[in-house]
This record gives structure tokens, C-alpha cells and sequence, in this order.
């Protein structure tokens, strides 16, 4: 497993449109949906509403489960997630590359959620159909 192939991974999960978020209801019930993300410093960044179902959860449970939507070509991100603060400027003109949104002048969509890897799980294209694994310490170690 060399960095270059997780270099690789992680590029292309970082510039797909969209992933997969799962978190923890209460009573331990998954909640998935799909969401916009940012990846930069190693971890991914989702932003949204207050009062959203996932913001809830991850408050009372802050594991997590990002998923890239290709399943010729998994990409698995188990993490913890909190709601961070002070970040929209450094987000602001990632989300606005990406998706044409202004994070800052939204005034629905104002909470950040930070997901820090903890593992990482592939295989299809990059890892001709074999799994490959990375430690959260792998993937948060500079390449």
C-alpha cells in the first residue's frame, strides 16, 4: 500500500460531487443521506442545517461512516464527526470551487461538521479488486 495509491484514493473521493453520510440515531438506528463535502488537513467537512437529523446524532454519538457513491470503486471513511466552529473562512472558497455555494451568505445552512478519519477501506479500480486498509494514523500522517 504505497502513499501514492492512497494519494490517489483519497483524490478522487475528495473531487467526487457527493458521498454518502451515515450516522447514529438514537436507539441505535443508522441514519444515511447523501451530502456535498470538502476534504482538506486530512478530514472531510459537510455543512448543514442546525436542526438536521445528522447533527442531532452526531452530538449524542460522533461515530460516523462516509461512503463514495461508486460501488465499482469503494471508498469507506469510518470517523468520528463533531460540529466545529471558526472554520467557514477557511472552508468558504473550497465549497464555493466545488459547488458554486457561498457557505457564508447561506443563512439556513450554518453548522459545520469536521469527520476525522479513523480508517480507510478501498478496492475496485486503484486496488485491482483487492481490499486495501488505512489506520486513521495513516491517513492524518502528511504524504
Amino acid at each position: 500500500m504505497t502513499n501514492a495509491t492512497l494519494s490517489e484514493i483519497l483524490r478522487r473521493f475528495a473531487e467526487s460531487d457527493c458521498s454518502w453520510l451515515t450516522t447514529v440515531r438514537p436507539g441505535c438506528r443508522p441514519h444515511s443521506a447523501p451530502i456535498w463535502h470538502v476534504w482538506t488537513n486530512s478530514r472531510a467537512y459537510v455543512v448543514t442545517t442546525p436542526t438536521a437529523v445528522k447533527v442531532t446524532n452526531i452530538r449524542q454519538n460522533s461515530a460516523v461512516v462516509l461512503t463514495h457513491p461508486d460501488p465499482h470503486s469503494a471508498i469507506i471513511i469510518d470517523g468520528q464527526a463533531s460540529i466545529v466552529h471558526g472554520m467557514d473562512d477557511q472552508l468558504r472558497p473550497l465549497f464555493k470551487e466545488k459547488y458554486d455555494w457561498d457557505i457564508v451568505t447561506d443563512e439556513d445552512y450554518t453548522t459545520i461538521i469536521e469527520i476525522t478519519p479513523q480508517k480507510l477501506l478501498a478496492w475496485g479500480e486503484e486496488g485491482a479488486g483487492h481490499l486495501k486498509r488505512w489506520t486513521g494514523e495513516e491517513l492524518l500522517a502528511p504524504m
